[in-house]
């Protein structure tokens, strides 16, 4: 009598069903089919079968912790990273070549008489790296200026935010104003030189 009972068949090409070709939560929802038809319906959702996902699966294009890079960027290297430093590390070379970047001024409101002035490739990217060192995550991006050298620019900075105010580090007790206004002087006085070179040209 027991041997009346029916086993469960793929309804699309009849194979008997059991845990090695029935899929656990297609057997969950009493989906009878094998794991062999239903091959080509997940194929759908491939980009080499599908162009609409193939702009997703692109394998030229760089994401950091979600957000798209452009291949413009200085540090466009292919692929899924958690933070520019991640990538870095596999480009450390051409990371050293580059003079091009951020000088930025950040602040925190545990130290609000307190600027950071510094500097990076991606100054967004370093504000993420210093908010994991607080538990309130409020670091705060206050300027940026992009520049051609960034090593120098910051250099600059920091000599005119020194005479300003007590200085410890890349830590200077200046107003947040202060630090912008320097910031912008440099930004003029190299938007002035390169007008001077290419008129000379």
């Amino acid at each position: 009598m027991l041997d009346s009972v029916s086993k469960p068949c793929c309804t699309k090409c009849g194979t008997e069903l059991n845990d090695n070709n029935w899929a656990p939560y297609f057997k969950k929802v009493n989906r009878k089919e094998c794991r062999s038809c239903r091959a080509p319906i997940t194929d759908q959702g491939n980009a080499r079968n599908n162009p609409k996902w193939a702009s997703v699966t692109n394998p030229q294009r760089m994401w950091v912790n979600g957000k798209y890079i452009a291949k413009s960027h200085p540090l466009h290297k292919p692929g899924r990273y958690t933070s520019f430093g991640d990538a870095a590390f596999t480009a450390l070379q051409k990371d050293a070549q580059l003079k091009e970047g951020y000088v930025y001024v950040i602040t925190n409101p545990a130290w609000p008489e307190w600027v950071k002035i510094g500097m990076a490739i991606d100054a967004e990217d370093r504000l993420n790296g210093y908010q994991t060192s607080s538990p309130m995550r409020d670091y705060e991006l206050v300027h940026t200026i992009q520049t051609p050298n960034k090593a120098r620019a910051e250099r600059v900075a920091h000599k005119a935010a020194a005479m300003c105010g007590e200085r410890k580090g890349e830590w200077f007790k200046i107003p947040n104003s202060e630090a912008v206004t320097i910031l912008q002087h440099i930004k003029e006085a190299e938007d002035a030189d390169r007008q001077q070179r290419e008129s000379t040209e």
